[in-house]
């Protein structure tokens, strides 16, 4: 952890080993995969182009070259560096907001925090920064854009459907949300997927193909909005945390996530203990949507924010509101009074950087602080905090995860924040349901899933160039929680 925070918990610092002198696939799966023990990996990553490639890493222009003008859809939140976040702290603890999901143009995207890379340099050369002096930043920040709300929670007809249409907006409404992708490596084309590749081979054999892949990719916590907000010589300021935040939640799946670029702290909670989190997945559910905003000349000359309830009260995975960075009493608030007075083990925590990769055990409730290279002040690792994960079907412990899944269940009922109807789970059901899905999730796992590899090093061959001078590929983009 960061040497000033205290988790005010029990806790044990993450190992953190170097591969291979350090790790080898035997000593891999008898002290962790099979013991269910988290580990953070230096060196895993290291062959991989979109890590170390000078010409291919990630970190400079290769996403400009192959996705450019392809649309993509982002998660956002105009106020909170939490993606997804219960209302305690607003007075509506029922209420589980759900971040936006806007539709932009991959450009976009990327000009946001690059922008604000940019914004954070003058502060720090020249203190206030004055637009005048500035004229191509003014530029960049004027440009128009489409963009357009998407559904993150169900819709009907009771939704304002209106707002779901096409806005035009400039690049400077877009500077304050606190952006994150989420996107299926699957899906990248392949000389994007060429850049990597799964990691587990290197170390365990019987984990076989992997189940699913994610590149996550965010600009940064929310900043503040400039007033006045309609003016195109204002400047918005970073807020004073820095950090994005993923709620506790944990993964039925074994999980190995590698950073490419800034910095992740992360807390860890392993399964089977008492219900410290307080978690569930049933809450009414709101989602945050960009609007247009009436200026003092004319209607929707700036963008703002606004909230929708959706009819659906159940979320996809279980949340926990307990921030570990947070005072006591705030998590004494949000867990029922559990966390931390009786916390009677140990959490884990750890540190990541660029080139490490955590292994998550499936079923261990993990929280992730994530900083982007420029918050950090480091200028030449890019303007995003970027990672991938892969997840994979566990063949170690099935008796003890049936109990993890079963626990699970039942606290998420448990700790429902509004009436549910639904029966709570069957202890028999429950059972057969996660062996029929264990037998299942392995045989998928059996068949190979060959993955694009690039073994000599080719020349670089430009791409036809479209709008922008870039790249034109069809590529699927999904938001996850």
């Amino acid at each position: 952890m960061g040497k000033d925070v205290d988790l005010h918990v029990p806790s044990k610092e993450i190992p953190r080993v170097r591969y291979p002198e350090q790790l080898s696939r035997e000593s891999f799966e008898r002290d962790f995969a099979a013991k269910s023990e988290p580990v953070i990996i230096e060196g895993l990553v290291s062959d991989w182009p979109a890590f170390a490639d000078p010409e291919r890493n990630w970190r400079g222009c290769r996403w400009d070259e192959f996705m450019g003008n392809e649309v993509l859809d982002v998660g956002f939140d105009p106020l909170d560096g939490r993606m997804m976040h219960f209302g305690d702290d607003t007075g509506e603890a029922n209420v589980l907001f759900n971040p936006g999901r806007l539709r932009m143009p991959a450009w976009a995207f990327l000009e946001v925090a690059r922008l604000r890379q940019i914004i954070l340099r003058l502060r720090r050369e020249e203190g206030k920064v004055d637009l005048k002096k500035h004229a191509d930043l003014h530029g960049r920040l004027s440009r128009e854009v489409s963009v357009q709300n998407v559904p993150f929670l169900s819709v009907d007809a009771d939704s304002p459907l209106h707002l779901f249409t096409p806005l035009t907006c400039h690049i400077r409404d877009l500077m304050p949300l606190s952006f994150y992708l989420s996107h299926d490596t699957y899906a990248l084309p392949e000389e994007l997927q060429k850049d990597l590749g799964p990691q587990a081979p290197k170390l365990i054999d019987g984990w076989a193909s992997p189940n699913s892949s994610r590149i996550w990719a965010t600009n940064g916590a929310p900043w503040r909005v400039p007033y006045p907000p309609w003016s195109d010589q204002t400047v918005p300021e970073p807020g004073e945390d820095t950090m994005i935040y993923s709620c506790f939640h944990c993964d039925r799946m074994e999980n190995f996530h590698s950073i490419l670029a800034g910095e992740k702290q992360v807390v860890l909670v392993p399964p089977g203990q008492h219900d410290v989190l307080n978690s569930t997945r049933f809450a009414a559910q709101k989602q945050w949507l960009l609007v247009p905003m009436p200026g003092p000349s004319k209607p929707g000359q700036y963008m703002g924010s606004t909230l929708y309830t959706s009819k659906q009260t159940e979320c996809t995975s279980d949340q926990s509101a307990v921030h570990p960075f947070r005072s006591p009493e705030e998590n004494r608030k949000v867990s029922r009074g559990q966390w931390p007075d009786h916390v009677d083990f140990p959490v884990r925590h750890g540190k990541l950087r660029k080139g490490d990769t955590l292994y998550i055990p499936a079923y261990h409730w993990h929280w992730v602080a994530t900083s982007t290279p420029p918050s950090i002040g480091v200028e030449d690792e890019g303007a995003l905090a970027l990672s991938v994960n892969f997840w994979w079907w566990p063949i170690h412990n099935d008796k003890a995860m049936e109990q993890w899944s079963y626990q699970n269940e039942c606290e998420s009922f448990q700790n429902a924040r509004i009436p549910i109807s639904k029966p709570s789970p069957d202890r028999a059901s429950h059972a057969v349901s996660f062996y029929q899905l264990t037998m299942k999730q392995r045989q998928e796992a059996a068949v190979p899933r060959p993955w694009p590899t690039d073994p000599v090093p080719s020349p670089h061959v430009a791409k036809p160039k479209h709008r922008d001078g870039y790249a034109k590929k069809a590529i699927k983009f999904e938001l996850v929680d």
